[in-house]
């Protein structure tokens, strides 16, 4: 549940009062994480019934646990405006899920504009700072995304995430070298990080050896077999079985 969720409540109409909105809202939220169906029809009665904005939130984080992208990003885009600048704690969290949902339904740049929006609100944040460097990067904006990951590592040294998109962005910026070093820091923070590893591994394909990147990405599938790094170490072997061949 998103700190300030009390403000909510307090927000409805008085003709709503009967019902006790704190709890809905809070068993609402907790169902969107285990049964977002169940979560929605729900939310749409609680609605129906007077529940107003803290309603229309849970129903959008529903859809987006859903994976109903591109409404759940629309509906928590007009709640974010509909608050206004009520509580940043609260605007913020919702305007974090809004580009999340932005960002999955494929649309980096609604994205983009909604994670600025955030970073205005909290520019000390160093995950912030982290995922509109995703965005960008999905935009292919690498030199932008380096700059954002810069600021988060500025405000945590130690945020893995941040040094693993760091090697990412440095190697699309052919800087291999630099993307090495960041691959070597996340290896001292944690050492079997398996985002790491296939990094290493492709940074070490680049660089002809092709022995050492097998063994790296043979190691993400061990470690983590299940992972979406996992996957892409299985695509990177295939595909250079390919090449051998």
């Amino acid at each position: 549940m998103l700190a300030g969720s009390a403000f909510l409540v307090t927000i409805l109409p008085a003709a709503a009062a009967e019902i006790d909105h704190q709890q809905e809202y809070q068993a609402c939220m907790a169902l969107t994480q285990e049964r977002p169906q169940e979560a929605y029809s729900s939310g749409l009665a609680w609605y129906k019934q007077g529940g107003g904005i803290p309603a229309r939130h849970c129903l959008a984080v529903a859809l987006l646990q859903l994976h109903q992208y591109d409404e759940a990003a629309s509906r928590l885009e007009r709640l974010a405006t509909d608050l206004g600048t009520a509580r940043t704690a609260l605007l913020g969290g919702i305007l974090m899920q809004a580009g999340q949902a932005w960002y999955l339904a494929g649309r980096p740049d609604r994205a983009f504009k909604l994670q600025s929006r955030l970073l205005d609100l909290a520019p000390s944040d160093p995950e912030l700072w982290v995922d509109r460097a995703v965005t960008l990067m999905e935009l292919e904006k690498y030199d932008a995304a380096l700059a954002d990951l810069d600021e988060a590592v500025r405000w945590n040294p130690q945020l893995v995430e941040a040094h693993i998109y760091r090697a990412v962005t440095l190697r699309q910026l052919d800087r291999l070298e630099d993307a090495a070093r960041e691959v070597d820091i996340v290896l001292e923070l944690a050492p079997f990080n398996p985002d790491a590893l296939l990094e290493r591994g492709i940074l070490r394909q680049y660089q002809g050896d092709l022995d050492g990147a097998r063994g790296d990405w043979l190691q993400v599938i061990r470690l983590a077999p299940d992972s979406r790094a996992a996957a892409a170490a299985r695509g990177r072997i295939e595909e250079m079985d390919v090449i051998v061949r």
